[in-house]
């Protein structure tokens, strides 16, 4: 059976689902979004798919109902919709809010979380997942299906496990980011133009991550092997020990950790 969806919420993640399932060739009637924003409306529109800008709309008639909005409006959206929540199977992308906020919220029991990351915009996103025990195990196959259109699956049987998900893939684009960044400067500084900083950072990065992702070798063997004794590789390397670089990537993914534990927090009664 091909579900029919409701998105409530158009921002960039749903629109990166959506246009997996399409390009995956999933009937775009299936498909409804709420927001109210004419702007996202417009981008919604574009893709092919109705657009409302009431929740209302579009929740009484779905199969499963995915939630794309901002963490602090997550529990306006469930007072919004009222009972009708209650029998829906439900996906959240909200870092932070937690299973059983969402189904006090809803009153559904059929919930699935999900923490996803930008690359899921152009198709390469990593999403990690749990299922409430009363999430329908067929359903929950499905669920799986929609959403491996825009990236990698991986499961988590504790809830828990979310928080660092979130410091790790959630937020880990970021420091990527912030490393080519850096590099980018750096090469401007040694007066390369920035075009070509640019050029020669994206694709050191896209070829590292591609070797990575093949075969056996895991990071740590590759990077000893680009790296010869008494070489440029090692006196790079050297000065990031020195600056205890591994140290601050684990505190800047355990302040990402305990900020995603202090949302849920927060919007505890």
């Amino acid at each position: 059976m091909t579900l029919k969806l409701a998105f409530i919420g158009g921002g960039n993640i749903a629109q990166a689902i959506i246009g997996g399932l399409i390009q995956s060739g999933y009937p775009k009637d299936n498909i409804g979004v709420a927001d109210p924003s004419e702007e996202q409306g417009a981008h919604i529109k574009a893709l092919g798919v109705s657009w409302f800008t009431r929740n209302q709309a579009v929740v009484p008639t779905a199969d499963l109902v995915l939630l794309c909005v901002k963490p602090n409006l997550i529990e306006a959206v469930c007072n919004d919709l009222g009972p009708s929540l209650r029998d829906k199977p439900l996906v959240s992308v909200a870092a932070g809010i937690t299973t059983e906020q969402l189904t006090r919220w809803s009153g559904s029991d059929q919930v699935i979380r999900c923490m996803p990351n930008t690359p899921a915009l152009v198709g390469a996103g990593m999403l990690g997942l749990f299922a409430t025990s009363g999430m329908d195990s067929t359903l929950k196959a499905q669920v799986e299906r929609l959403l491996s259109t825009v990236g990698v699956i991986a499961w988590f049987t504790a809830e828990a496990d979310l928080d660092a998900v979130t410091a790790i893939s959630g937020s880990g684009p970021a420091y990527f980011f912030y490393l080519m960044e850096a590099m980018i400067e750096a090469a401007e500084g040694f007066n390369i133009d920035p075009d070509t900083a640019k050029t020669l950072v994206i694709q050191t990065a896209l070829g590292a991550a591609h070797m990575a992702s093949r075969g056996d070798a895991t990071p740590k063997t590759l990077r000893e092997n680009v790296t010869s004794p008494g070489g440029t590789t090692e006196a790079a390397c050297r000065s990031l020990e020195a600056a205890n670089f591994d140290r601050l990537i684990a505190a800047a993914c355990e302040a990402a950790r305990d900020r995603s534990i202090s949302l849920s927090q927060n919007s505890a009664p």
